[in-house]
């Protein structure tokens, strides 16, 4: 009986201290609210309008039909700032268009980025920079796949690499994750 007793006592013990809360909060970012991986389409904007409009002689460049995986990705930094994020696109090159990595200033009350020139483009090494013209993510603006709601994303840039006066738009939606919302 003894055994058993034990046992029991063993096993109420560490069911009961396994169970106790440790209190533990895992941090947050401050810009959580504009972070995430997007589908977009990018557009080469000929008369810098902010409108795609093919009259106009915009191009549309790159469409969510291209994709493999959503590679425009907003973070924070590393210093975890409240006034910028970390915006990466990796799938550019695979058009013939150029990576980017930047720090953009931001104003998450409103989700804008806000404007800004001359911002080194940490993806290269050779000096280029980007001009963040006009950014904003709108909450709930965009249509999935598979017919669900999702943030909408809308940022038009300007590069240094000899194309100075030329705006490009990337405009698309927040990743889901789920299967059925993938761009293939």
């Amino acid at each position: 009986m003894k055994k058993y007793s034990f046992f029991f006592i063993l096993f109420t013990s560490v069911a009961f201290f396994s169970c106790k809360k440790e209190g533990y909060k895992a941090p947050a970012s401050n810009t959580v609210a504009m972070a995430g991986r997007w589908w977009y389409e990018l557009i080469k904007d000929a008369n810098s309008d902010g409108i795609f409009n093919e009259d106009d002689g915009d191009e549309l460049l790159v469409s969510y039909a291209d994709y493999g995986a959503p590679d425009l990705i907003t973070t924070n930094t590393n210093a975890n700032d409240k006034d910028s994020v970390l915006i990466t696109d990796q799938f550019s090159p695979a058009f013939g268009q150029w990576p980017f990595k930047v720090h953009v200033p931001v104003d998450v009350a409103s989700l804008t980025f806000t404007p800004a020139s001359g911002l080194l483009n940490k993806a290269l090494s050779d000096g280029e920079t980007v001009s963040v013209i006009e950014g904003k993510i709108l909450k709930n603006a965009a249509t999935t796949l598979s017919g669900g709601r999702s943030d909408s994303i809308f940022l038009r840039l300007e590069f240094s690499d000899g194309d100075e006066g030329t705006q490009y738009i990337f405009s698309g939606l927040r990743d889901t994750g789920f299967p059925e919302d993938q761009y293939e």
